[in-house]
């Protein structure tokens, strides 16, 4: 496809998602388990396995994703943050213009909110059960082996017969998003919507994560003239390596000047005795 505003615009809800995420740590506290940072893997890298290799599996996956979403969507009112909750709320009218409206762009847009705000919830609840550090590990595993797809032509088929699928019941298609000629997939949504989860406690993180993810989205799309499919998820993989570095100078600033508060403490009780 070319490099049009259609994939701009995707681009920017794809990193808008990040901010979106309230942070995990404010739910109640539970055991979580590091094998579960491996969950961006599953979703994605086995997605695309499963989809590929199991006949019937892209129409359960597009029924699953046609009567999930919308209550998923609806449940982010609990998941994002304060300032989105109204929007949360008015996902059921959101998906009703997608379902009764003539398609156009904006019923397009829509139902990619709609989509959003479902990653956002699941998004959140992931982060709810697994660490911060085998989330960050999974995001960067997810995305080597989602290039490593995308190079070697395993999505393009599984995103072409997603693309096709159509719901049951004349349901809207909420498998992927869609705007005009351009898509991006749930799960590259579902992995921005964890590296929110990852960056949420820190403000700093989350602004450095959205922008980093934005400029690298809009950058990535050079590459159409060589590519005709973009591993999605490298954006999101650039927002956490920088909001990490933010984090690591910050934190390696607050070590030194707390290093330095207490060799001056230690000077001056020494004078004092």
């Amino acid at each position: 496809m070319p490099y049009g505003w259609d994939y701009a615009v995707l681009v920017l809800l794809q990193a808008a998602t990040i901010p979106l995420v309230r942070d995990p740590g404010l739910l109640r506290r539970i055991p979580r388990h590091p094998l579960l940072g491996l969950l961006p893997l599953v979703a994605i890298g086995g997605g695309v396995i499963a989809l590929g290799a199991i006949p019937g599996a892209v129409a359960a996956v597009t029924a699953l994703a046609a009567f999930a979403v919308p209550p998923l969507a609806l449940v982010a009112a609990l998941h994002v943050r304060r300032w989105a909750i109204p929007l949360a709320l008015l996902s059921p009218l959101l998906w009703l213009a997608v379902w009764r409206l003539p398609t156009s762009g904006w019923t397009q847009f829509a139902g990619d909110l709609v989509i959003v705000l479902a990653a956002v919830a699941l998004g959140r609840l992931t982060g709810w059960v697994a660490p911060r550090p085998a989330l960050a590990v999974g995001v960067l595993i997810a995305t080597a082996v989602d290039i490593w797809q995308v190079l070697t032509v395993q999505v393009g088929p599984v995103a072409q017969a997603l693309a096709a699928a159509a719901p049951p019941k004349g349901l809207p298609a909420l498998q992927q998003l869609e705007l005009h000629g351009a898509s991006m997939g749930w799960g590259d949504v579902y992995l921005a919507a964890l590296l929110g989860a990852i960056v949420a406690a820190s403000l700093r993180a989350t602004i450095v994560a959205t922008v980093a993810t934005a400029l690298a989205g809009l950058a990535l799309g050079l590459l159409f003239g060589t590519l005709d499919l973009l591993p999605a998820t490298v954006p999101v993989a650039v927002g956490m390596l920088a909001a990490g570095g933010v984090e690591h100078r910050r934190v390696a600033a607050w070590a030194r000047a707390a290093t330095d508060r207490r060799k001056a403490h230690k000077m001056t009780a020494h004078k004092e005795t």
